[in-house]
């Protein structure tokens, strides 16, 4: 029987060649084609800082047949990433009229411009380091900056080695030069520099000069999270990283033999980590590439739409009390939820305010408004996970913001994540008695990725919901369980066993006759319970259907296994953020938008929220949602029974692209 998982790791790569997809489409404007290769750029980074390490350190066959594997696809996508980038985009560039400068000749105005711009500018960033060959010492590159590895001939005819920074930490990485009539003219500051070069060498002549970075291991563990200073330990981890273990060092394809030599002992590289790339790395600066005829060559503007029922008033929370309010990310404005919080500080008969914070704004308005909250004697109570990924800094400086502020700050739990996206304000009504109004999210309070990130938002004061957040919310604040939740399912109480028992009454409702199948839109799947759970219930018939944006180890369509399984993927301008859990329940469907996906770390490892739709309407609209993505024939993959990815054009005069008539049903 053909083997029904497949390793996270070739499946994430897999999602990820969907990226160079959109930035080979034709139907994707020039800039947003580049910006996916900007995400597929960072997407990789990131893949090298997390996810490579256990392999490269556990040396046995099953690991090295699939680093392997993963490298081997790793190359096939580089080098379709520089096909794409020389063949396709800087072509295209040129036909509008810019002139990306990267190994023509340079105009003379220009020569003369980027020598002033070198020297009064570039140069105060520069440091060199000379390599000593004979005399080997401690040489250290700085986790994903920017180098060139340069060759000299010294007047005696000897080989010297030396390494610089590409400052693009400091600096645009790319920079406008002086329009020539109607051309327009661009350039790296890596370009710069190599034209400057007998600047920084005047002794010497200079042999080659070769782009290289290096990736480390970023993915940290925290040993005893039960025991002394968790907040220290977290700290004392991000500045681990920046000098973590190699994982990945790039270098120029164009470098010769002997200067492989000299990186690799310099180093301290290991063949494995070693990876051939072009002449210039971190392409994910590409998503501040300079267009000079902006709004010409962008992609068409999608502002956010106005959601109706909050403009008939001038109180948020009157709306709430009338109805249920769903809203879609970023399609609708995420204004709504900054409108929330903000009357919340400032009205006279808020009493109280909590809320969990995953990944906030470095800029974050929400954090503001709950400042303001508590200087206005609001009681605020906000946990902050100091142990998102890539966020700790920035969670950590709010933590501080908010505490001095007032706020009673809860951070981290030994041992868990809190992935939940909730937030409950008491108000006291005219009576005196207390009124709850709760927010539940897919997506993080974060405005600035809610402009991009395809995420719902939830409003209610319904009691049902109040009671569970209650219940969450207090285990938070004293680290006990009370009873379960009722209706939210919470992962850290019941969410797991609620979707399992979910997945079982759909297979005896089909063993029965009666209406059966499971709907389920995520951006991951490897718990094993959840896919053992999925292939049983496919082999009793039930019709199964995922969307899944990133990783999926469970492979559809094999016989006996997984054949009534389907699997797409949808890669478009906006990321698909959004959780739904759907299950047809014999005509009674059950629908549920929540914070986690079907991955092991969330269903066993995190405290996550999924939260139903009772309303008539709200059912509809996610209906209505789930069915223009299953249609959609431009953007959406079917995942065969290899993990590949099949972009299906089912009727190619009737191109249908789920995102844009999202967009365009709301505007109705």
């Amino acid at each position: 029987m053909q083997n029904y998982l497949i390793p996270s790791e070739l499946s994430w790569l897999s999602f990820n060649n969907c990226i160079l997809d959109e930035a080979e489409a034709a139907n994707n404007s020039l800039y947003e084609r580049i910006k996916f290769l900007a995400i597929h750029s960072s997407n990789l980074d990131e893949f090298f800082r997390v996810k490579i390490r256990k392999l490269l350190i556990k040396n046995s066959k099953k690991n090295k047949d699939l680093l392997d594997k993963i490298l081997a696809e790793v190359n096939l996508q580089q080098n379709r990433f520089g096909t794409i980038w020389k063949n396709s985009i800087v072509p295209e560039l040129a036909a509008n009229n810019i002139v990306y400068y990267e190994n023509q000749e340079l105009l003379e105005e220009h020569l003369q411009q980027i020598e002033y711009y070198f020297k009064s500018i570039i140069l105060s960033y520069i440091q060199v380091i000379h390599i000593s060959i004979n005399h080997p010492k401690t040489y250290f590159l700085n986790n994903r900056s920017l180098y060139f590895l340069v060759k000299i001939k010294d007047t005696m005819g000897n080989y010297n080695y030396a390494y610089l920074n590409i400052p693009s930490d400091k600096l645009d990485r790319y920079k406008q030069l002086q329009s020539q009539g109607d051309t327009h003219y661009i350039i790296s500051i890596d370009t710069i520099i190599k034209n400057c070069l007998s600047l920084i060498f005047p002794s010497g002549k200079v042999i080659s000069c070769n782009a290289i970075k290096l990736n480390r291991d970023e993915n940290y563990l925290i040993e005893d999270e039960n025991s002394g200073d968790l907040i220290a330990k977290i700290e004392a981890k991000i500045e681990e990283r920046k000098r973590g273990s190699s994982t990945r060092f790039l270098y120029d394809s164009n470098m010769d033999s002997e200067t492989i030599s000299v990186c690799k002992k310099t180093f301290r590289l290991k063949k494995e980590e070693m990876i051939k790339g072009g002449s210039h790395h971190n392409f994910y600066d590409l998503f501040r590439f300079p267009n000079p005829v902006k709004p010409t060559l962008q992609g068409a503007d999608y502002p956010g739409l106005k959601h109706l029922p909050f403009e008939s008033s001038k109180s948020v929370f009157e709306i709430i009390d009338k109805q249920n309010q769903l809203l879609h990310f970023p399609y609708q404005s995420y204004y709504y939820v900054l409108q929330f919080f903000n009357q919340a500080a400032i009205s006279r008969n808020v009493l109280e305010i909590k809320i969990t914070l995953y990944r906030i704004s470095s800029q974050s308005l929400i954090a503001n408004a709950l400042i303001s909250a508590a200087k206005n004697g609001k009681k605020v109570t906000v946990f902050v996970e100091v142990k998102a990924r890539f966020d700790e800094y920035n969670n950590l400086f709010w933590s501080r913001e908010m505490k001095n502020a007032g706020i009673k700050i809860i951070q981290s739990m030994p041992n868990l994540k809190v992935h939940a996206k909730v937030a409950t304000v008491t108000m006291k009504d005219k009576y005196g008695n207390k009124k709850y109004y709760n927010y539940l999210s897919t997506g993080n309070f974060n405005e600035s990725t809610a402009n991009i990130y395809s995420d719902f938002g939830f409003f209610t004061s319904e009691k049902k919901y109040t009671d569970d957040l209650k219940k969450v919310f207090t285990f938070l604040k004293t680290k006990k369980k009370t009873s379960a939740p009722k209706h939210i399912l919470a992962a850290g109480f019941n969410m797991k066993e609620k979707l399992l028992g979910l997945i079982d009454t759909e297979i005896e409702n089909k063993k029965a006759g009666r209406e059966a199948a499971v709907f389920l839109k995520v951006n991951g799947v490897d718990e094993k319970d959840i896919i053992d759970k999925l292939i049983k219930a496919s082999r009793a018939g039930v019709e199964v259907t995922l969307i899944v944006r990133g990783i999926c180890t469970l492979l559809p369509g094999i016989k006996g296994v997984s054949e009534n399984i389907k699997i797409y993927r949808i890669v478009d301008m906006f990321l698909e953020h959004s959780r739904i859990y759907k299950f047809a329940n014999n005509g009674q469907e059950k629908i549920y938008l929540s914070s986690a996906d079907m991955l092991s770390r969330n269903l066993n490892r995190r405290i996550e929220v999924a939260f139903p739709l009772y309303d008539e309407k709200h059912i509809a609209d996610i209906n209505t949602i789930i069915q223009l993505q299953l249609e959609d024939n431009t953007k959406r993959r079917t995942i065969n029974s290899e993990g590949r990815n099949e972009l299906e054009i089912v009727n190619i005069d009737l191109p249908r692209r789920a995102q844009t008539e999202i967009y365009d049903w709301l505007a109705v």
